[in-house]
């Protein structure tokens, strides 16, 4: 996704929805990373509608905590800590291996082939190393199971997470051997789905769900102590020494 892809190039009726999707999409695929200051005059400009539509646009984004509003109307990109990356995917398994359980009980088979080939096509685009691809696809993977649930409950809840999540199912899948591992796990996954065994289709999505959340609870973590250790000798530089 690029910055000229912002742009909503009709005049919808539904103008807020259209910026809202589309200011979504760049946050969670990582055109705007965490910690990037959003300004309203450029965003009007990017997605070519008036400040009205990219106020209530960002208002809706900040109810899903993808942003944060400051002092003086200073909005960033939401920054996700390895504690709220370790609870987000925790929700996660509890909510999604409930899914996946209902899915296998009531999908019917258009459901269920739609499933095998999101997979199939996420092996092909895994040999081209395209993280960001496999990313939206993953997306799409669980969000046809969200959406064969038979519980709009579990879905919308679920829907939630999965809008912070995107970014970083990016840079977990981004880490050594992870992907190799992932796909692995959505081979099991896909195996009992198919087979409509509902309780190994659960222990699969648990696994890879767990695994998937030690990755980039690690990686976040690593992060975090690399920038409090460089923090550290900054402030001592600045303190005046007396006597």
């Amino acid at each position: 996704m690029e910055y000229q892809d912002l742009r909503i190039v009709e005049n919808p009726t539904l103008v807020r929805e259209h910026a809202l999707d589309k200011l979504r999409n760049a946050i969670s695929r990582g055109l705007y990373p965490p910690g990037m200051r959003l300004v309203e005059r450029e965003l009007c400009e990017a997605l070519g509608v008036s400040r009205t539509s990219v106020r209530e646009a960002l208002r809706q984004l900040q109810a899903e905590n993808l942003i944060e509003v400051g002092k003086r109307r200073n909005i960033t990109v939401a920054i996700v800590s390895s504690k709220d990356a370790e609870d987000i995917y925790l929700m996660r398994e509890m909510l999604e291996t409930l899914a996946v359980k209902r899915f296998v009980a009531l999908a019917d088979e258009n459901a269920i082939k739609k499933l095998v080939r999101i997979h199939k096509d996420l092996r092909k685009v895994l040999n081209k190393g395209d993280v960001r691809e496999l990313a939206i696809m993953a997306g799409e993977f669980y969000e046809t199971i969200l959406n064969n649930s038979g519980s709009k409950v579990i879905a919308d809840m679920a829907r939630q997470l999965l809008t912070r999540v995107n970014y970083l199912r990016m840079r977990s899948m981004a880490e050594p051997h992870r992907l190799e591992d992932g796909i692995h796990e959505w081979d099991r996954l896909i195996e009992a789905i198919v087979e409509r065994n509902a309780n190994a289709a659960a222990k699969a999505m648990g696994d890879h769900l767990a695994n998937a959340r030690r990755a980039i609870v690690a990686k976040l973590q690593a992060e975090e102590e690399q920038a409090a250790a460089t923090a550290v000798p900054v402030r001592a530089a600045g303190v005046r020494r007396s006597g």
